[in-house]
């Protein structure tokens, strides 16, 4: 924890910027998946109308689109989880060492 402390000193702006990022990047992925089990499940809503099978992965559902970068199952939730919460750490940490340089 001492390398990433000394980190954020010698470059507190670049390391808020860079936690504001990977916070941004993590909230963007949870609407993503929220999104995205919306239209699964607005698409099982209309295969249940013609009696088909329903659709457990988005994949499945849009195979034309990468989804593999959507969170679907508790694997994919924790590591959005983490990165949200790292970012929210590294802000605040470097919103820290930033007030406490301009005193």
């Amino acid at each position: 924890m001492n390398w990433f402390y000394a980190r954020i000193r010698t470059s507190p702006k670049a390391a808020l910027i860079a936690g504001k990022a990977v916070f941004l990047a993590g909230a963007l992925l949870i609407v993503a998946a929220l999104f995205g089990r919306i239209e699964l499940i607005g698409a099982n809503a209309e295969r249940a109308k013609t009696q088909l099978p329903a659709l457990t992965k988005l994949a499945e559902a849009y195979p034309q689109f990468p989804t593999w970068m959507v969170p679907e199952g508790p694997v994919g939730y924790s590591v959005v989880a983490v990165l949200v919460l790292v970012g929210m750490v590294l802000v605040v940490k470097a919103s820290e060492v930033a007030k406490s340089a301009r005193r």
